[in-house]
C-alpha cells in the first residue's frame, strides 16, 4: 500500500511538474519604451485572455514624458524590475516599442544581484526590447522570446479590425507550447558558401539599431558562440550599407567569434518588388565579403510576420544537399 501511494504521490508530482512547465500563462504587461494608447489595455488583455493567458497590468503607469516615453527613466526600470521579481509571473509581455528601453541598463544592472535571485521570467517582445533581452539572456542567462508585442499581433488586428499594419498576420504564440518544443523553420535561405555547412551557437541580437547602439559602451554584448540575428524598419538601404560595414569592419577577434548571422526583415511593411528586392541585395553584398555564415530569413521583424524565435537559447541550422534552402531549429 505505501508503494502504491509513493507512486501516485511521484505520478501527481510529475504531472504538476510537467504541467508548471508547459503552462507558461501568467502574464504581467509592461511598457519601458514609447506612450501607448492606455485604451487600447483592455482590447489586448482580451486578446491575451483568448489565448488562455491571466493578464495583470499593475506595473503600467503612464505619465508621459517630453520624448513620448512612458514615463521617466527611473519609474520605468522600477516597474519592469518589480515585474521581474514578482515569482506570481510567469511571462514579461512588453506592450510596445518604440524607443527608450536602452537607457534603463544603468538600472538594470544596478538592481542584478536581486533578479539573480529571481524565478526566471520569459521576456517576450522585439525591437526596442532588444537591450532587455539581451540583459535578460547575457546578465541573468533567462532565455526569452523575440516576438510579437502585446499591442501588435494578428489577434489585436481582428479585435481592432484595423488594415495593414505592423504584425498583423502572427498570432499570439503559445508560449508555454514553444518552451517545451521549441521552434523549427525550414525556409533561410543561405547568402554564401559557408551558410552551406551550416551552424550550431546560441540566438541572440534582435534589433539592428539597438545592437549597434551597445558597440563600444559597457554593455556591449558578447559574441562568443552566438548566432546573431539582425532585422530593423525605417532605414533606407543606404543606411543599412553603412550599418552592415560597421560590422565588417570589427576588429578579426571579435567577429571571428560570431558563429552565424540571420538577417530577417529590412524592407517596409507594404514594399514595391523594387524595395524588396534592394534591401535583399544589400545583405547579399554583405554576406559575399562576411567571412561567417550568413542567412536570410525575412519572416521576423516588423513586417506582417514575426515568427518566434527563443533567444539565449542553442540553435541549430542545418542545410541538405538537394535543398536551396537550410533548416533553424531550437529545442530548450
Amino acid at each position: 500500500m505505501l508503494k502504491k501511494h509513493l507512486y501516485f504521490a511521484f505520478f501527481v508530482l510529475s504531472i504538476s511538474l510537467t504541467w508548471g512547465f508547459s503552462e507558461q500563462n501568467r502574464v504581467a504587461l509592461v511598457a519601458v519604451s514609447t506612450q501607448y494608447e492606455f485604451d487600447k489595455i483592455p482590447t489586448i488583455t482580451q486578446a491575451l485572455e483568448s489565448r488562455n493567458y491571466k493578464v495583470t497590468d499593475k506595473y503600467l503607469n503612464q505619465i508621459i514624458t517630453d520624448f513620448g516615453y512612458t514615463n521617466r527613466e527611473a519609474t520605468r526600470a522600477h516597474l519592469l524590475i518589480d515585474a521581474m521579481l514578482d515569482d506570481n509571473n510567469d511571462i514579461i509581455w512588453f506592450v510596445k516599442g518604440g524607443a527608450g528601453a536602452f537607457n534603463l541598463l544603468p538600472l538594470l544592472n544596478k538592481n542584478i544581484q536581486k533578479l539573480k535571485k529571481a524565478k526566471p521570467k520569459i521576456l517576450v517582445g522585439f525591437s526596442d526590447v532588444t537591450p532587455i533581452h539581451q540583459f535578460a539572456n547575457d546578465q541573468l542567462n533567462w532565455k526569452s522570446l523575440h516576438g510579437v508585442v502585446a499591442s501588435l499581433n494578428q489577434n489585436i488586428a481582428k479585435l481592432s479590425q484595423s488594415k495593414v499594419s505592423i504584425n498583423d498576420q502572427e498570432p499570439i504564440p503559445d508560449v508555454g507550447k514553444i518552451w517545451k518544443y521549441g521552434t523549427s523553420y525550414d525556409d533561410l535561405l543561405p547568402l554564401n558558401s559557408l551558410a552551406r555547412s551550416g551552424s550550431n551557437g546560441i540566438m541572440s541580437g534582435g534589433n539592428l539599431t539597438l545592437f549597434l547602439s551597445s558597440f563600444s559602451t559597457i554593455y556591449q554584448p558578447s559574441f562568443s558562440g552566438k548566432i546573431i540575428l539582425l532585422e530593423d524598419v525605417g532605414i533606407t538601404f543606404r543606411q543599412l550599407d553603412r550599418s552592415l560595414h560597421q560590422l565588417l569592419f570589427m576588429e578579426e577577434s571579435q567577429k571571428n567569434k560570431i558563429k552565424a548571422i540571420v538577417f530577417g526583415q529590412f524592407y517596409p511593411l507594404d514594399p514595391t518588388d523594387p524595395e524588396r528586392l534592394i534591401y535583399k541585395t544589400v545583405i547579399e553584398k554583405f554576406a559575399e565579403q562576411f567571412e561567417r555564415p550568413v542567412y536570410y530569413f525575412p519572416y521576423i521583424g516588423h513586417g506582417r510576420k514575426n515568427y518566434p524565435l527563443i533567444l539565449g537559447a542553442e540553435t541549430s541550422i542545418s542545410c541538405k544537399q538537394n535543398s536551396e534552402y537550410c533548416s533553424l531549429k531550437q529545442i530548450l
